[in-house]
């Protein structure tokens, strides 16, 4: 990053024109370190694995004082979930997606309304998960508001691979399967079209 005649450039680009081009021409205060992964807002555009997607919402999940941030993707007809989640300066990124809950070969949702957790282990197409934790928290859209509560139990499996399963309420079970991912991948972040 260079300053060329008080404007601050990238690669001698003038930031002012970047945003002008990309229609937030002169928004105060804008400036490239509000185009990161950690900052998009509903709208921006995201690059994964060669496909670009688009930010249409956010939520953060707070599990007593340790909060969550995710951000729901999407790309034609798929629908991703990227959350982060930072505990003693460690960042941690995982990339989602729904899957139906009865994908799942082990009967959860009989075993839940039994034990009141779900079984140790578990398996989803052909691969098999161990359970590593089991929180309660609040769920709050645009990170605003009361929040809705929730109690979720992660897994892990091979790899890099990971599953969620969340309960609202006494019969609301969601189910998500995905991988650890690194801030690095995702790239070309910008925000959309101005409205």
């Amino acid at each position: 990053m260079v300053t060329l005649n008080g404007t601050v450039a990238v690669d001698g680009v003038p930031t002012m024109g970047l945003r002008k081009w990309f229609g937030r021409g002169g928004e105060e205060g804008e400036t490239f370190e509000d185009y990161t992964l950690s900052a998009m807002k509903s709208g921006y555009m995201v690059d994964y694995d060669l496909r670009t997607w688009q930010v249409t919402a956010y939520q953060t999940y707070d599990y007593d004082g340790f909060v969550t941030t995710e951000w729901e993707l999407v790309q034609g007809k798929e629908i991703r979930f990227l959350e982060r989640s930072e505990d003693d300066g460690r960042i941690e990124w995982t990339f989602t997606q729904r899957i139906e809950i009865n994908q799942i070969e082990e009967p959860v949702i009989d075993h839940i309304v039994t034990h009141e957790d779900p079984p140790e282990m578990i398996t989803y197409q052909g691969r098999s998960y161990h359970a590593v934790e089991s929180s309660a928290g609040l769920m709050r859209e645009q990170g605003e508001g009361e929040g809705v509560e929730f109690v979720s139990w992660s897994y892990e499996g091979e790899g890099d691979r990971l599953l969620f399963i969340t309960q609202w309420g006494e019969r609301d079970f969601k189910a998500y399967e995905g991988v650890y991912a690194e801030e690095y991948q995702f790239s070309d972040i910008l925000p959309g079209p101005a409205e």
